[in-house]
């Protein structure tokens, strides 16, 4: 978050400019507690700490929230031209926002009222979002670990829980996704405080990427 070592050859060079473009592991921090909290949430839901039946209403009216959030942070960064973190905060603006809280609030009011609601497009728009976000890990491959990390995590996680809303091995797929969300929660606390404290001066460290990137001279 903010090193050097979580930005692109060409933003290097524009770090501190007037653009201010932030890397493609950047987590801004108050976007990133926000994510975080949602992970940890997910995480106590999965292991059974909340109310099921409560749940599912509380969290689609917390998401429908976020999907402002989500979507103006998304934006705000594809204006300062950081394409891949401000596709990645609209398209989970869409799917866990949009797409996740609709979904919950309807099948939680539909439920109590008995009328029949289908629930399979949120576990089909989390499936898409969370291998999108899977495949787009090769253009991290130059950040630092624990940004890495957020995003393999949050990848595992989002696509089980579209799994397990489709009804497929729905206990294990509920348990991977808990667990892999929590993972991504811890690394995007970690960074986002890390992120935070750059700005005063200390330097958390974030760990060096997985990929040394290559120099002219090989």
């Amino acid at each position: 978050m903010g090193n050097n070592e979580n930005m692109l050859p060409q933003e290097k060079e524009k770090k501190g400019t007037k653009k201010g473009i932030a890397g493609p592991g950047d987590i801004v921090g108050g976007l990133a507690i926000g994510f975080g909290t949602l992970c940890f949430c997910f995480w106590a839901n999965a292991m059974g700490f909340c109310d099921t039946e409560g749940f599912e209403l509380a969290i689609g009216v917390v998401l429908l929230g976020f999907f402002v959030i989500y979507l103006v942070g998304g934006l705000y960064y594809l204006r300062l031209g950081n394409t891949l973190s401000g596709c990645v905060y609209v398209v989970f603006a869409t799917s866990f926002g949009l797409f996740g809280g609709a979904v919950n609030v309807g099948h939680a009011l539909c439920s109590y009222s008995g009328i029949p609601f289908d629930n399979t497009i949120g576990g089909i728009s989390f499936l898409i979002s969370g291998t999108f976000v899977l495949f787009l890990l090769p253009g991290l491959r130059y950040s630092a670990k624990v940004d890495f990390l957020v995003f393999f995590f949050a990848g595992i996680g989002v696509s089980a829980s579209g799994l397990s809303g489709l009804g497929i091995m729905t206990v294990m797929t509920g348990m991977l996704s808990g667990w892999a969300l929590l993972f991504s929660g811890i690394c995007v606390y970690y960074s986002a405080v890390a992120g935070v404290l750059k700005t005063t001066g200390i330097d958390v460290p974030c760990g060096r990427p997985f990929f040394k990137q290559k120099t002219v001279d090989g």
